[in-house]
């Protein structure tokens, strides 16, 4: 459990508030993050078989966040590339690509919910992360359309992360309690 905790802090927690964070530093906290993940996510398999749904996701996430970190090391980055260029649908191939990473790890989420069987405050856990991938959503459209509101949603959404890790530490820990009596 403390690696899917860790691994999580790793991926929600970014040195700024950027709607698009696209540096090397984001990819390997992200390449760390879905590494502990993954180690979580087969070590609560064993006692949770449901929870083992994440894997794949979890899998794609790495390959997918080792792919954007070696494209940022080597100055290519298709975010990087101006939109007036010949290359322009390969910017915007590279953008959903990208915005569809940071929307995955909500799914890895509902599905370690699911898997851990838990009842009353897994509801309460799920409304949060409704609330988190609104939250994303609105700050995405936000990022291009009215760019001063971006970094304040992320703050926002940061804060969301903290309320989610804290109370998904703490659903675990009861549940815990409740299966070793």
């Amino acid at each position: 459990m403390i690696n899917v905790l860790f691994g999580l802090l790793f991926v929600f927690f970014k040195p700024n508030f950027e709607f698009l964070d696209i540096g090397i530093v984001y990819y390997l906290t992200n390449i760390i993050g879905y590494l502990l993940l993954f180690l979580g996510v087969r070590e609560l398999g064993r006692q949770y078989e449901k929870v083992l749904k994440a894997q794949p996701y979890v899998i794609f996430m790495v390959v997918h966040s080792i792919f954007f970190f070696l494209l940022n090391i080597s100055g290519k980055s298709p975010l990087t590339i101006p939109m007036d260029s010949r290359l322009a649908i390969v910017s915007l191939v590279g953008l959903g690509f990208a915005i569809a990473g940071m929307f995955m790890v909500f799914v890895i989420i509902s599905f370690l919910i699911e898997g851990l069987q838990i009842e009353f405050p897994a509801r309460r856990l799920s409304m949060v992360v409704v609330l988190m991938m609104m939250t994303f959503a609105f700050a995405g459209l936000c990022y291009f359309f009215i760019p001063g509101i971006a970094p304040i949603l992320m703050s926002v959404l940061l804060a969301l992360n903290v309320i989610f890790l804290f109370g998904f530490y703490n659903v675990f820990i009861r549940n815990n309690e409740r299966v070793m009596v």
